[in-house]
């Protein structure tokens, strides 16, 4: 029995204007909610996951170099012909060491995201 269950990851971001417009117009997130004061913004997921969303650190943001936030996709193959010429890709789609059907891209600010098809989908448990 696990004593951790995930809440909320944000992400920092050097722009928020262009952070969100493609986060929205080019991976298809939904604003959710938006607080001005500190830039930032939540992103709609699965409820059930927890929460997403980013936040405006300006010029001097350095992204981690290796992080990856994974976000699981219902079928990946779709969603990668959708966006797959769009972005900056760091990995395409294949299968992982693990088992995972996993593709990885950048966003504008450096960001690695991975999208995941989410076992549910192929059959796994």
């Amino acid at each position: 029995m696990s004593y951790f269950e995930l809440c909320f990851v944000t992400l920092s971001v050097t722009n928020l204007t262009d952070a969100e417009r493609f986060y929205v117009d080019i991976l298809g997130f939904e604003v959710t909610r938006r607080y001005e004061p500190t830039r930032w913004i939540s992103l709609s997921v699965d409820e059930r996951s927890g929460g997403f969303g980013l936040i405006e650190a300006g010029d001097a943001f350095v992204p981690p170099p290796d992080s990856t936030v994974d976000i699981f996709v219902n079928d990946l193959d779709a969603y990668w012909r959708g966006i797959g010429d769009k972005v900056e890709v760091v990995s395409p789609p294949r299968r992982t060491p693990w088992g995972s059907y996993k593709a990885v891209i950048r966003d504008p600010s450096g960001n690695r995201l991975g999208f995941v098809e989410s076992p549910v989908d192929k059959g796994a448990s």
